[in-house]
């Protein structure tokens, strides 16, 4: 089923994520080689077989997880998307963890919107962003 919004791919995106479900997650990513991930603290991910098999290593090592998703920006052309998002994970019963930033980026294919980017870091302390000064 292709995702008609940007928007529709990042909540397949997520559910998958929360499902673990690699058949979903790949669903989202555009079929192409040139799709890229970076998961937390990780190298450069290139290529949709690495990708798929960074996920499937993450589902099968991980457990369940919980995700509240805070939209930080979100900028959408005819064929390009870009959401910024905060995101707060929980894993399993644990207290929620220190959010991760992600950029999720998605590109109109003929077979609708599809992820070509994920990249997501961890966010820093407030009292290290209050301290930082550009230039």
């Amino acid at each position: 089923m292709p995702f008609q919004t940007s928007q529709e791919a990042q909540a397949a995106f997520y559910t998958a994520f929360v499902k673990r479900d690699v058949n979903a997650m790949m669903a989202v990513w555009a079929e192409d080689d040139g799709v890229a991930c970076v998961h937390p603290l990780s190298a450069l991910i290139v290529g949709r077989q690495a990708v798929r098999e960074s996920w499937e290593s993450i589902f099968r090592h991980s457990p369940e997880m919980q995700f509240m998703i805070n939209e930080s920006t979100q900028m959408v052309n005819d064929k390009l998307a870009v959401h910024i998002v905060e995101e707060h994970i929980r894993a399993s019963n644990a207290p929620p963890s220190a959010p991760v930033y992600a950029t999720n980026v998605y590109r109109l294919t003929d077979h609708g919107w599809r992820m070509v980017l994920h990249h997501a870091s961890p966010a820093s302390s407030p009292a290290k962003q209050e301290k930082q000064t550009l230039h």
